[in-house]
This record gives C-alpha cells, structure tokens and sequence, in this order.
C-alpha cells in the first residue's frame, strides 16, 4: 500500500508539474500597438505639363525684358538664383516665344525642355526647367538657362563666308542626309554628296538609335562655308527640339561634283 501511495503521488507530482510547466509556456493574449495614421500627401494642384507651360510662357517674357525674376512663378530659391545669376540673352536675339518641347518624370519629380524662338520663329537656343511638387503645390527647383555658348546666331551677311552654290548646296544635302541617318531615319547607302570611302567610315559604325531619339526631326539652322587649303568646311548649325550642336563636314570637287570626304568634331 504504502509503495502504492508513493507511486500514486509521484504520479500526480508529475502530472502537476507538467501542468504547471504547460501554463508557463502558454503563450498569452497578442496585444497589438496602435500605429499612428498617416495621412497620404495631398497632391500638387494642376499638372505639371500646365504649369511647366506657364512657366515657359513668363520665362519668354522674363526674356524679353518684360517681367523680372521675382515675377517668374513658383521659383525656389536655387532656382531664382540661377536665373539672376545667368541673366537674360543678348537683344539681338528679339526672343518672342519660350516653346514647351517635351516633358519627362514621374510622380513629384518632372523635367521639361524648352526652345527658346526669336522673332522670326527660329529656335535660337534651347533651356530646361525642373518642377518638384511641395506643400501641394508645384515649384521650380531648377532653371538652367540657354547656355550663351550654343545659340544659334547668324554671322552678318557681309562677313559670311558663302564658298560656290554647288559646294553650298552639297554641303546641305549631305548634312541632312547624315542626320537623318544618325536619328534612324534612313539607312547608310541613303547618305548623299559623299565619297565612297566616307560613306563606307560611316556605314562600319551604325548607330543605335533609342525611340526618344528616333521621334525627334533635326533640321539646320544655319550653315557656314569656310575655305580651306583648296577644301572647303562646312559648319553646320543643328537644332532638334530639345538640343543644339554642331555638324562639320570638308568638301572638295571631284570630277567635277562636290562631296564631302570627312567628318570633323565640333570639340
């Protein structure tokens, strides 16, 4: 009996123990931490394209010495800095329009291009506008002014070198030829008023075209003939919508057709 008794109560010592054991590892009840709400950001009133399009609009006429920079909308302060900082562009220029040309971003953060057109609706240089969206409204973080380097400015007619018509008119076809083909436009054996051995350098470097890029249509703004040692340079101006640059090109007469030979770097 008494070897009973104690296996007996060994065995409820265990059983409580083991109950005991159970109550401690239970896990309790979750309580969960309130999280403060958040209220999502409002956002900016209008979109960015309007208001980069009123933007571009008083900047034409902060240009033509019809508004100061103070009246310019939505400026930041790095932005009017840059503005006061950079001026306006000659007067020569006569600016009339700040043209919108294309807009890129997403979210509060856009970039637009602009063309900057004188008085006879040429695009004399281009500019670039940054907008971020701040207390629910749109702002210009950035305004990179035309870069005075890159406008696009006739040399005076009695100063300009006109070279013969044939070589004028060789130097333009071939300029535009060549653009055409480096936006994707055309193929290589479309190039025209060019040596075989030029068409042949150009063709062994194809370039890749991205669609951005394949959607602009450069054009020549202007064009300069330069002599040089029985050759003559030819300067091309280019203006694609969103960028300004330079094609060179040397032509010499060759049985008698003018053609351009080489290519040479605006740098």
């Amino acid at each position: 009996m008494r070897a009973r008794d104690r296996l007996s109560r060994h065995a409820t010592g265990r059983t409580r123990t083991a109950k005991h054991t159970s109550e401690l590892t239970r896990p309790g009840p979750t309580t969960a931490i309130a999280q403060p709400k958040r209220n999502p950001p409002s956002a900016p009133r209008g979109q960015p394209r309007a208001f980069a399009a009123a933007v571009a609009g008083a900047y034409a006429r902060y240009l033509a010495n019809q508004l100061s920079a103070g009246q310019l909308p939505g400026l930041t302060p790095q932005a009017m800095m840059m503005v006061r900082q950079s001026g306006r562009p000659p007067a020569r220029l006569h600016v009339t329009e700040v043209r919108l040309t294309s807009l890129t971003g997403g979210g509060d953060s856009w970039t637009s291009h602009v063309a900057i057109v004188d008085a006879h609706g040429r695009q004399a240089t281009t500019a670039q506008i940054v907008l971020t969206a701040a207390s629910s409204r749109w702002m210009v973080l950035e305004l990179v002014p035309p870069d005075p380097d890159r406008l696009i400015a006739p040399t005076p007619p009695a100063l300009r070198p006109t070279g013969p018509p044939p070589a004028r008119r060789a130097a333009l076809e071939f300029t535009q030829s060549y653009l055409d083909y480096t936006y994707g436009h055309a193929i290589a054996r479309q190039l025209r008023d060019l040596t075989p051995t030029l068409r042949a350098a150009i063709a062994s470097n194809p370039p890749q075209v991205p669609a951005a890029i394949r959607a602009l249509h450069p054009r020549i703004a202007s064009l300069t003939l330069i002599p040089q040692h029985g050759a003559w340079l030819a300067n091309a101006n280019v203006t694609d919508g969103q960028d300004t640059y330079q094609v060179i090109s040397l032509l010499h007469r060759l049985d008698g057709d003018w053609l351009a030979f080489a290519l040479r770097s605006a740098g």
